[in-house]
């Protein structure tokens, strides 16, 4: 499925931005969505281009967040995107006789318009078989739709193994339990990320002392070193880019319905 975290809005270093970011960084289009898919699901950190972020000056990070939340926005919020999230999220979301009956129904309805397709450039000696199989899978269709349909109760358990009814106490909590991580539409996971990267951020402190451990540098402070890799992302990309990037979170979701 796929995860957005706006955390990687505050690294300044991410190519999700205008034609000017991905010429400096190198990040294909593609590359940056695939990131955006992946990132929108498991709330983790995958930074493309982490390596070349500092080619981008501090004093020009800022912008570059703006711009980079802008692509994000963009990519996520088209009709198909969101069309495919939902659709995504209904493949591995728990089910009872209710969505099994309804993911039968859609599948068949996309069988149908597939053979339609074939039907219309078919050949001639095999377009009344096609014909046929159209006729009966709209038949099909119809019976799966229709409770009163005759052959409703057949179709639907020897294709969905039960009949829907009434959901159950413990299939609502198991499907409650499930949108808590995974909300069932696009702006509802938005929401989410945006959410958790305002509550990482809110605490940082930029002038954490660091000092220098082995080859590496580490917190002076225990309890700082023991914090999340997303949190120390964010603040080794500074007090600029982490406002930056807070202020676009923040309106972001004030738009989000």
């Amino acid at each position: 499925m796929i995860k957005l975290t706006i955390a990687v809005l505050a690294t300044g270093i991410l190519a999700f931005g205008a034609s000017n970011i991905i010429s400096r960084l190198g990040v294909t289009d593609e590359d940056a969505h695939k990131s955006i898919d992946r990132n929108l699901l498991s709330g983790k950190l995958e930074l493309i281009g982490a390596y070349k972020g500092k080619q981008i000056p501090p004093e020009e990070r800022a912008q570059a967040v703006r711009e980079m939340g802008d692509y994000i926005k963009a990519y996520v919020s088209t009709p198909e995107y969101k069309t495919a999230y939902v659709e995504e999220w209904e493949k591995d979301a728990p089910k009872d006789g209710n969505a099994k009956l309804k993911a039968a129904i859609r599948k068949a309805e996309k069988d149908y318009k597939e053979l339609e397709k074939i039907h219309e450039t078919a050949e001639a000696e095999y377009k009344e078989s096609y014909g046929e199989a159209l006729k009966s899978m709209k038949e099909l269709i119809a019976a799966l739709k229709d409770p009163k349909h005759k052959m409703h109760k057949i179709y639907v358990q020897s294709m969905v193994g039960e009949l829907p009814g009434p959901p159950t106490a413990a299939f609502k909590a198991q499907l409650a339990k499930y949108e808590e991580t995974y909300p069932g539409n696009v702006e509802g996971m938005l929401k989410l990320r945006l959410k958790a990267f305002l509550a990482l951020t809110s605490d940082i402190d930029f002038n954490a002392k660091l000092v220098k451990k082995g080859s590496k540098m580490v917190f002076e402070d225990p309890a700082l070193e023991k914090r999340s890799r997303d949190w120390k992302l964010c603040f080794r990309a500074g007090p600029e880019t982490v406002k930056a990037a807070r202020s676009y979170a923040e309106q972001w979701l004030k738009e989000l319905p």
